[in-house]
């Protein structure tokens, strides 16, 4: 007999389905769904042992934690695993959510974690006491009796600079923080800046009075029954929920006017409270704060704690960990998502552990690029393009097993070669050096074809990367040496055009300039039908495509193909397999990244060298590839670092061969 189908406790209303994240909606179906709600059940306090929200990620290693006990309530603080470079260290209060009724000292500590390393700065978390056994006003007594302690023995009991202090909180602890920055700036307590997120404004707060009361009213995580049963436990007394204590939009003008004065608001856009929330946010406007409002699209409340299912989650902690670093004098580029969520970026891309190095070379590399494979005497061919004096080295593999045969053969070049490929009918290679087109011998020595950069330019441009398309042209990318030294993400907006270049130089030794605006161009390369380009820019977290004319070599209909500039990892050097999925090493993120022709992010091999720079194919099928790295020379390098030296992977799928150039 076929087996009967039940409907779900709590179907995704029709309202909501056309607007909600899909990851969201699969996530709620599959693991939400069949569970009650808080207020469907009778009351138990155990019910706080278990996470208000499924689908959070775990904590993060931090130097130490410790608890301190305050009257009748506790605090948790979290030391970072790195202290600020220079100066105090910074302090920032939270308050965690759960409707004034759940939740508690581990409730948020996943965020904590994030926060105190990234920012810089210890953390403290309030475990105020929770209705219904403490009601209206023990909740926001213990918030504000948190906020002072720490600013009368932070200083001396935490080793923290109590005048460089920020605070927030997420739902009900966003109304903690909120209030406790009103009652703070009435007593002239300076508070630099405040996190807000999914924040309770209102507890007065009907369908009648904002309208996300209305339209998100069915919305999972925070529906209207939900919202008024939380009200009914901390605030019985109707007439305690307009008292600005409970309802910071309420607060008097003085309130506001000496309140904080930089303020971050997330708002999720179906839930309940959003529109409270943009009203909160437009009252501080109002009396001149300075305030950055973002609402994060198909979400709903309590989104901030499903980062371990969700990606625009991700996205709203790497923001607010972004926001809080910022304010204690780090730049936006030092929040980076792999350091968030180091098991990967991207909730449903897999993560495969490609493990050590293939070959372990008796000195590591200092920057290894441009491996290309030679199948009729079975070499692979690599530079180390910044030792100094830069490198060639030629490695023979195993033509049944493409195993290393003994350590590389090296010459030492007179300049620095960035990139280099066969020559067809011709001995050795074509290259890029630093400043044009070279040929190359297969002892290293070079014969200068076409200066492009002139001396007076090489302080300024370098050349990097480049490819030959299939009609044996030769393209070559430039670096900004400038922009990329300042590092992923680090541009100035005033900066302007970056300096760096694409050429093409042809067969018949002419040369054309094909591109500009690239900081560090990077890892060409073409569709398995050649009617697509790729091009990377590394230093930028882009990666481009054009539509490719196979006779003239034109490149037009630039579009964006790939964006990490929010995830984190610098694209490099790349190839295309038969199938049309690039293989991109990422620089900075230990990872080859695979993605499909349709620009998907499919899996991502994880290897055991931070700095992965150029991919080849290679071995007897052609269906393994072959990594160069660069040794980590950051100061706060891991020490087990692999970098320099080479890596594989067997994939299986063939790749594309590189072509020779035919001149």
């Amino acid at each position: 007999m076929p087996t009967a189908v039940t409907a779900p406790r709590h179907p995704l209303h029709s309202s909501i389905l056309p607007r909600l994240d899909k990851q969201y909606e699969a996530f709620y179906n599959k693991h939400m769904a069949n569970a009650p709600m808080i207020q469907e059940i009778p009351w138990d306090p155990a019910v706080r042992s278990s996470p208000a929200v499924p689908g959070g990620a775990p904590a993060l290693p931090v130097a130490k934690t410790e608890d301190i006990e305050l009257d009748g309530f506790s605090i948790r603080v979290f030391y970072p695993t790195q202290l600020p470079e220079k100066g105090p260290t910074p302090v920032f209060i939270w308050y965690h959510g759960g409707g004034m009724v759940l939740g508690g000292i581990n409730a948020e500590n996943p965020f904590c974690t994030r926060v105190a390393n990234t920012a810089r700065c210890v953390v403290v978390t309030v475990d105020y006491r929770l209705a219904p056994e403490y009601q209206f006003p023990v909740g926001t007594e213990d918030a504000w009796t948190g906020f002072e302690w720490v600013i009368r023995n932070g200083n001396e009991r935490l080793g923290v600079d109590v005048s460089n202090i920020g605070i927030g909180g997420s739902s009900s602890g966003a109304n903690l923080a909120a209030f406790v920055s009103q009652r703070a700036g009435i007593k002239g307590i300076p508070v630099q800046f405040m996190v807000l997120g999914v924040p309770v404004c209102d507890n007065t707060a009907t369908e009648e009075t904002y309208k996300s009361w209305g339209i998100n009213r069915h919305c999972p995580g925070l529906p209207s029954p939900k919202m008024l049963w939380y009200r009914d436990q901390y605030l019985p007394n109707e007439a305690d929920r307009s008292d600005p204590i409970a309802s910071p939009l309420f607060g008097s003008d003085e309130a506001f006017k000496s309140s904080v004065s930089n303020v971050f608001v997330a708002l999720a856009e179906l839930d309940l409270l959003r529109s409270e929330g943009e009203a909160y946010a437009e009252k501080l406007r109002s009396f001149d704060k300075n305030i950055e409002c973002r609402t994060y699209p198909g979400v709903p409340h309590a989104v901030q704690a499903m980062d371990g299912v969700l990606d625009m989650a991700r996205k709203w902690i790497k923001d607010m960990c972004t926001y809080v670093a910022v304010q204690f004098g780090r730049h936006p580029a030092d929040v980076m998502m792999e350091d968030l969520y180091p098991g990967g970026v991207e909730v449903d891309v897999p993560q495969i552990d490609g493990g050590g190095p293939w070959l372990k070379l008796n000195t590591p590399m200092v920057l290894g690029e441009a491996p290309i494979f030679r199948a009729t005497d079975s070499t692979l061919h690599y530079v180390d393009c910044l030792k100094e004096p830069a490198e060639l080295h030629v490695l023979k593999l195993d033509p049944q097993t493409g195993d290393a045969v003994g350590q590389p053969t090296i010459h030492q070049l007179e300049e620095s070669v960035t990139v280099h490929f066969f020559r067809e009918n011709q001995p050795g290679y074509i290259c890029a050096y630093f400043a044009g087109v070279a040929f190359m011998d297969e002892n290293g020595k070079l014969e200068i074809v076409k200066e492009i950069i002139p001396q007076k330019d090489r302080g300024i441009r370098r050349f990097n990367d480049g490819g030959v398309d299939c009609e044996g042209r030769f393209w070559l990318a430039e670096i900004d040496r400038k922009g990329l030294s300042l590092g992923m993400g680090r541009l100035p907006s005033d900066y302007g055009e970056p300096l760096g270049r694409l050429w093409r130089y042809d067969p018949d030794g002419s040369l054309h300039l094909m591109e500009k605006g690239l900081v560090c161009g990077n890892g060409l390369a073409w569709s398995p039908d050649n009617k697509t380009m790729y091009l990377n820019d590394s230093a930028a977290g882009l990666v481009f495509a054009y539509d490719f004319d196979i006779p003239t070599g034109n490149i037009t209909n630039k579009r964006l193909f790939i964006d990490r500039r929010e995830l984190g990892g610098e694209p490099d050097g790349m190839v295309c397999d038969v199938e049309g999925n690039l293989w991109i090493a990422m620089w900075g993120s230990s990872r080859v990244m695979c993605y499909s022709a349709s620009g998907k992010h499919l899996k991502d091999i994880k290897f055991t060298a931070k700095n992965m720079a150029c991919t080849s194919w290679a071995g007897p099928n052609y269906d393994t590839l072959y990594i160069a790295t660069a040794s980590d020379r950051k100061p706060n390098r891991l020490p087990d670092d692999d970098g320099g030296h080479l890596f594989k992977w067997h994939v299986g799928t063939k790749g594309l061969p590189k072509y020779k150039f035919k001149g």
